[in-house]
């Protein structure tokens, strides 16, 4: 077999007349590099194997770092909108991995950490690490987890991605963290399929060169995203939601700092999903959230008014409680139910007499008794000549 160049064919020896014609050298010898490196990867793909062959030998299951989730040596995404903590949860990840503690209520196996940081300043970077280490509880020891702090340093993922390889090649990381991703995209174009597919197989080389699993966090389109399908929330081409090995969702609740996991899995039998609280600096499990109930898209700004609790009080006597719980079946949310509440009752429309309210006067009240809110249901109309909320009620109980 006769051997294969490997450098460029030499240039012949002339001088360049012009930048034009440097930059076409250039160019040329670009093009000659990359198919010399194609040719080496040609001759080292793995050779055919028989199936017969192939499952004589079991082959050895890679370490779970996050049970049930995510296996060392494969890709995991985080998915999630603005403000959905994917740089604390992923720092929270890399401790409990480097510690061998409990992350978003599963257990870990304890490997070394590489935390690659393109954005977070350093002093920034040292309170985030600082604050979710004292939360877990965690005194940091001396070689369990590595940082990489590049801000200022981001390159393209063709350039960047071999580098990391160099330095993690022989350090026996179990894994590596990429945060964030958009910082190695370059010229990348994040709705073009070729392109994420290009990124994601370079992410795929690292793991495979290194041994380590390769976490990373990836944004949600814009829009509601609750009424997607949870594969199809992420931004961009479909490639980011194909190609991964495990994905994690994160999707507003619509309890305030709530949200709710769901996971994507091609290695592992499907969880359920399942419920986080947001409490600084971690997600903590929260298994009482009613895990159907999404955040949906904000609309119409509705006004609810004291005209409009009182209508739900009718000519009954109800306890505050009770009033409230009638109400809510308009959408008056408790909060503003209670603020509605004291309006009413410094007005003169309501008086509590023994625990219970009741209407002392109907009347027109002002503006100034109402409040606003964000609904997805449609607006309430103020002064409604239909049937009283209140009459609504005690006919449906009848």
């Amino acid at each position: 077999m006769k051997p294969k160049s490997s450098s460029v064919p030499p240039r012949p020896l002339v001088v360049a007349k012009s930048p034009a014609e440097v930059e076409r050298w250039a160019q040329r010898d670009a093009e000659n590099e990359k198919l010399i490196a194609n040719d080496d990867a040609e001759d080292s793909l793995p050779e055919l194997i028989d199936a017969a062959d192939f499952l004589t030998t079991t082959q050895p299951q890679p370490l779970e770092l996050v049970s049930g989730i995510l296996h060392q040596g494969s890709k995991l995404v985080l998915g999630g909108g603005s403000k959905s903590y994917k740089t604390w949860t992923l720092l929270d990840l890399a401790l409990s991995v480097s510690h061998g503690l409990p992350w978003l209520g599963r257990k870990t196996n304890r490997g070394r950490v590489l935390y690659v940081n393109f954005e977070i300043q350093s002093h920034a970077w040292q309170h985030r690490i600082a604050a979710v280490a004292h939360a877990k509880g965690i005194g940091l020891k001396r070689g369990a987890i590595l940082l990489w702090n590049l801000r200022g340093h981001a390159a393209d993922f063709k350039d960047l991605l071999p580098r990391i390889s160099e330095q993690t090649a022989q350090s026996d990381f179990a894994l590596i963290i990429l945060d964030p991703i958009y910082k190695l995209y370059g010229r990348t174009d994040e709705n073009k399929a070729g392109d994420v597919a290009a990124l994601l197989n370079g992410i795929e080389a690292l793991a495979v060169k290194t041994g380590a699993a390769v976490a990373f966090g990836a944004h949600f389109a814009k829009g509601n995203a609750a009424g997607k399908e949870a594969i199809d929330r992420i931004s961009g081409s479909g490639v980011f939601a194909r190609d991964p090995d495990s994905i994690l969702i994160f999707t507003q609740h619509e309890d305030e700092g709530a949200f709710v996991v769901e996971s994507i899995l091609r290695n592992f039998p499907p969880v359920k999903p399942f419920g986080v609280r947001w409490i600084f600096p971690l997600f903590e499990p929260a298994d009482e959230l009613d895990t159907t109930q999404l955040k949906r898209k904000a609309g119409r700004s509705a006004t609810f008014t004291v005209e409009m609790i009182v209508d739900c009080l009718g000519k009954q006597k109800l306890a505050s409680a009770e009033w409230q719980k009638l109400c809510a079946k308009h959408d008056i949310k408790r909060a503003v139910f209670y603020r509605l509440l004291k309006k009413a009752e410094q007005s003169g429309v309501v008086k509590n007499i023994g625990g219970k309210w009741l209407v002392l006067k109907v009347s027109k009240v002002s503006n100034d008794t109402s409040d606003t809110t964000q609904s997805h249901k449609s607006h309430i109309p103020l002064g409604y000549e239909t049937m009283r909320l209140g009459e609504k009620a005690a006919k449906a109980k009848r």
